[in-house]
């Protein structure tokens, strides 16, 4: 393949007021690099993109050239067709203001070198629940200018046939949006969730009470803990009964690009089956040990629910839900059930010590692996393994052993991927969501760091990491309000209606997907797997927000926060 110097965007820097003293250079997306920035102890790599470039230098807020190296040939990157010349200024660790100059004519965007580093955008992608809040009013004072009126009260919701029932409804107000639509389902709420609620365990004063200015604030309760409680308070509300759980609360429709107010369908209580009962099991089995100090109460019906969920499914165990003929909201199907089993009964066991539960295990063992795409179908493995990592003294020598070294191992296959691919990363395979599946890799890294304490793995979850802010194929910084390649049209209602011209701050977008479900809608400007992008509306497969891709960012980050 022909290399081609820069073919990407320039614009003239003299528009920027850059004191550079030469005056001919030009800012490119070409030099993909982290647009956030870097720890001043962390691996700082940057991609420049089909470039005949030799050299590289970095340059600070005065102009100054203060660091030089060349840049390395890596190839060409399969997915994305380009060429990858790779920089490192890893030595630099001065905290500042920066910039990269590549052969004295190109720079890239700007970036800053920081211990802080993800401060703002941690609380910003946490914040972004609290604007997916449904049945209640997003106030200006704790929203500014992305306030609006309450929608969704939710309290008086039909139940369609597939639920069991023919008739009445049921009140099951509150928890968050799952993504750019207006739907509330299950499995989803219950992976993200609980992939947060690992960051507390983990981590239980990382958001301090009041950091995130929402209505729980001052009530002495860290404030990630009072988010996560907001949904988790409406995951409680679609249990059965009987201990069954329903699938998901939506209307029989999406609705158009309209804010929630202005929301006319009926909503409707949809299915009951095993996946959506086991997910509820594991992560009100989780929460209930995190909540137990604070609320004890609070604990104990969470807790008496996951219970009741777990036996119910026990009984009820091949229950698949597939959308009834008259519903066409997200299906999130799911047709094996042994690993949300094996996830559930890791949690019970970790919250209630009861043998059982640990026989469940040892009698059901799971593949410790990352199965990509579908992270609400298949990364429930996952979820179990890490919080079993979290409380490895509670398991026998042998046990934790071997889930030790599979993690490890694991976690060497990503290094090795990442090792050998031009940009860094370990994904070659872009689906729906690809971006959670590059930060689901980062957070196996950073739980294998937890448990060993090697710098690689820290070291590998930070560059897969800087693929989301901007170091990957399309130079976009992937979380919206941040980066300099802004993301400003996420396929989200509110964001879409609500007359402000920046989208809402803090969403992780899907990202490049090959399959580009919305193909016929969407003109791709470019098809390649690492490119198959496009940051409009309409784009539904490759731009839209969901609760499941800004989980992982919240881990990643929040890890990299506490040990970097």
């Amino acid at each position: 393949m022909k290399k081609i110097l820069f073919p990407l965007i320039i614009i003239a820097l003299s528009i920027l007021g850059c004191n550079h003293n030469q005056i001919n250079i030009n800012l490119t997306d070409a030099i993909r690099i982290n647009q956030l920035g870097y720890y001043p102890e962390s691996v700082k790599k940057f991609i420049v993109a089909d470039s005949i470039a030799s050299y590289f230098e970095v340059i600070d807020s005065e102009g100054k050239s203060i660091f030089k190296g060349n840049l390395i040939d890596n190839g060409i990157w399969i997915s994305s067709g380009e060429g990858a010349s790779m920089g490192d200024f890893t030595k630099v660790e001065k905290e500042g203001a920066y910039y990269i100059l590549v052969d004295g004519k190109y720079r890239s965007y700007p970036f800053i070198i920081n211990s802080k580093l993800y401060d703002k955008a941690l609380t910003a992608a946490i914040k972004s629940y609290y604007y997916q809040r449904a049945s209640m009013p997003i106030e200006e004072k704790h929203g500014g200018e992305y306030a609006r009126e309450s929608g969704h009260p939710d309290n008086n919701c039909n139940y369609h046939p597939s639920s069991g029932y023919e008739n009445g409804t049921l009140n099951s107000q509150g928890g968050w949006y799952d993504a750019g639509d207006y739907g509330k389902y299950i499995g989803n709420a219950s992976l993200s969730t609980g992939q947060m609620l690992l960051l507390l365990e983990q981590f239980p004063d990382i958001i301090p009470d009041g950091s995130l200015n929402i209505p729980e604030s001052g009530n002495d309760i860290g404030d990630l803990y009072d988010e996560l409680k907001y949904e988790l308070n409406w995951i409680l509300t679609m249990q059965d009964d009987d201990g069954g759980v329903y699938h998901k609360l939506t209307a029989k429709t999406f609705s158009g690009f309209i804010m929630p107010k202005d929301y006319d369908l009926d909503r409707w209580i949809i299915g009951k089956g095993t996946a959506a009962t086991l997910n509820f099991a594991a992560v009100l089995a989780q929460a209930s040990r995190l909540y137990k100090d604070f609320d004890p109460q609070w604990s104990s019906v969470a807790l008496a629910a996951s219970q009741k969920a777990w036996n119910w499914a026990i009984q009820n165990n091949n229950i698949e839900f597939k959308n009834p003929e008259d519903v066409s909201t997200g299906e999130y199907g799911d047709d094996y059930f042994a690993d949300d089993f094996y996830w559930a009964a890791a949690e019970l066991y970790t919250s209630t010590k009861h043998e059982k539960y640990l026989n469940f295990l040892k009698e059901n063992k799971e593949p410790v692996k990352h199965e990509l795409t579908n992270s609400w179908k298949f990364f429930v493995r996952n979820n179990a393994f890490h919080s079993l990592l979290e409380n490895i003294d509670q398991l026998d020598n042998n046990f934790s052993n071997e889930l030790r070294q599979s993690q490890i191992s694991l976690a060497d296959e990503i290094l090795t991927e990442l090792e050998s691919n031009p940009y860094g990363i370990a994904l070659n395979k872009f689906e729906w969501g690809s971006n959670s599946d590059i930060l689901n890799q980062a957070m196996i890294l950073c739980n294998t760091h937890r448990i060993t304490n090697e710098e690689k793995y820290l070291d590998g979850a930070e560059q897969i990491n800087d693929y989301i802010y901007g170091k990957n194929a399309t130079g976009y910084c992937f979380l919206t309000g941040f980066g300099s390649k802004k993301v400003m049209f996420p396929h989200h209602r509110p964001s879409g209606a609500d007359g402000i011209i920046d989208p809402v701050p803090g969403f992780i977008v899907g990202g490049p997907n090959n399959d580009r479900q919305d193909k016929l809608q969407v003109n791709y400007f470019n098809t390649m797997p690492a490119k198959s992008y496009m940051d409009i509306e309409e784009s539904y497969a490759s731009n839209e927000v969901c609760i499941n891709w800004n989980a992982p960012a919240v881990y990643v980050m929040g890890y990299l926060q506490q040990k970097r």
